[in-house]
């Protein structure tokens, strides 16, 4: 396909109407060949057939349909009608339409398909909605870490969507899927015998972009297993906020069911380790036990129990070591 733009030096809406052209054709999907032809006089307006300046015409066409019959050719600025008013570019649905007109018009092309993603918008709503389900998926491990943050709210606030989280998975998986399969069709549908794929990219799904949302999918749904990490980092490694003797210490021994996360396990910890007269407090989220150090002159077995209730926690004892 050949665009042509004809214009006299002094036009100012020459490089103007050409951008517009380049920017139709990209939002389109078509290649082109561009030229630009200077004007210098009437005899070459004469010879040209110029129209005024700026006169644009697609594989020898002018844009414009009720042009393309005048004869009245000359050096004088052009206008065109839009939207009822005279103006000095022709719009982008004047230039969209003959640029379509002609794709039709060449060999090959029965007719033309814009490469138009009307599936976008849908294509779009998955890829969040995946996005969304997994950080549905991994709310058990982000909860605590915010309340840990900013003291909103219970440590173990996430726990009831640990039950959720395979479900949660399962969404994620099949929503991403979707994603892909529709962005496939897409792309197949724009490539299509008589499309303008084999000749420009435009309008095809970017699967890069794809791959990224994939992979913020991927890494979101795997918060769990370095949450413990990441809550570290935020809430920081807590040390006893009193001074313990040690006369006195004493060791007890938590079994906790519901602390099933890394993070949990740091915020806790951060969090008992706050409690005066705590000396230490190690937790481990595989045995699911936090076993508490503290002096048993200034902190009783119930407070630390209260702390840990307070967190959102269920207790069940083990025998102290």
């Amino acid at each position: 396909m050949k665009v042509e733009a004809l214009y006299f030096d002094g036009c100012p809406n020459h490089k103007p109407a050409l951008d517009r052209v380049l920017e139709v054709l990209k939002e389109e999907g078509i290649s082109a060949e561009i030229s630009e032809m200077n004007i210098p006089d009437a005899r070459a307006a004469r010879a040209a057939g110029f129209l005024g300046s700026p006169s644009i015409r697609i594989n020898g066409v002018d844009v414009e349909p009720a042009a393309r019959s005048s004869k009245q050719f000359g050096m004088m600025c052009r206008t065109y009608m839009e939207g009822g008013k005279r103006v000095g570019l022709p719009s982008r649905k004047v230039i969209r339409a003959a640029l379509r007109e002609a794709a039709e018009a060449q060999p090959g092309h029965e007719s033309f398909q814009a490469p138009a993603e009307p599936a976008a918008p849908k294509r779009r709503w998955l890829l969040g909605a995946s996005v969304a389900a997994a950080i549905g998926a991994s709310l058990c491990c982000i909860l605590p870490i915010v309340v840990a943050a900013t003291g909103l709210g219970t440590i173990a606030a996430g726990a009831v969507f640990e039950q959720w989280r395979p479900r949660l998975l399962s969404v994620t998986g099949l929503l991403l899927g979707a994603g892909f399969v529709l962005a496939y069709s897409d792309y197949k549908k724009a490539c299509a015998p008589g499309s303008v794929c084999g000749t420009t990219p435009m309008g095809r799904v970017s699967f890069v972009t794809l791959g990224t949302v994939a992979a913020l999918v991927a890494a979101v749904a795997a918060f769990p297993y370095y949450s413990g990490a990441v809550a570290e980092a935020v809430v920081g490694r807590s040390s006893p906020s009193h001074t313990v003797g040690s006369a006195a210490l004493a060791k007890v021994t938590f079994q906790i069911p519901d602390m099933d996360c890394p993070a949990c396990v740091v915020a806790l910890s951060a969090t008992l380790r706050k409690v005066p007269g705590v000396a230490d407090a190690k937790l481990d989220v595989d045995s699911r036990k936090a076993v508490v150090t503290y002096d048993s002159g200034t902190q009783n077995l119930a407070a630390i129990e209260k702390v840990i209730s307070d967190a959102g926690f269920h207790i069940a004892f083990v025998p102290r070591s």
